[in-house]
């Protein structure tokens, strides 16, 4: 099976405790920017196509050219939000995202300062928003986009508390 960056980069007594994942909402966007790129990719074979049939080769190849970076963009979209990670295990944040480059983001737990959720208006209705960890100096993560932060922000907490060695009395 496909492992993953997270899964990749534990150590021997490591563990992951949350995974936050995408909204719903992260997908419409995709969805939408992917049928619009899609219809335009159609468009663009279509023309090229014509073109070609009326001995217009340097137009169809140049269209042909527009049409296929329509195709393949959707794609990318599909795979960047597919294969971003966001999870915390018993020593770190991790915020992993990237298809061929890639950029992480983490803290160590014991350098974890304060957790806030940043939601807007159509996030609160819906139910996403973005979690941010600050740690000491300049240090930040962000999961953004993550479906229902306000129940996965006590989740990372507890796995916070329980690698650090902390008793939570039920407040």
């Amino acid at each position: 099976m496909f492992e993953g960056y997270v899964e990749g980069s534990l150590a021997s007594d490591e563990k992951i405790k949350v995974r936050a994942k995408y909204h719903w909402i992260a997908w419409l966007e995709s969805m939408f920017f992917i049928l619009m790129l899609g219809a335009a990719a159609v468009v663009c074979w279509f023309v090229a196509f014509q073109m070609y049939v009326d001995n217009e080769k340097h137009l169809a190849i140049g269209t042909a050219c527009v049409g296929f970076c329509f195709t393949i963009y959707p794609f990318y979209l599909y795979l960047k939000l597919k294969l971003t990670e966001m999870a915390c295990t018993t020593r770190r944040v991790i915020f992993k995202t990237g298809i061929v480059s890639i950029q992480t983001s983490e803290i160590k737990i014991d350098k974890i300062e304060s957790i806030q959720i940043d939601q807007s208006f159509w996030g609160r209705i819906l139910g996403y928003g973005n979690i941010c960890f600050s740690g000491t100096g300049t240090a930040k993560v962000e999961f953004y986009n993550v479906d229902n932060p306000w129940d996965i922000k006590p989740q990372i907490e507890q796995a916070i508390d329980e690698a650090l060695g902390i008793s939570r009395n039920n407040e």
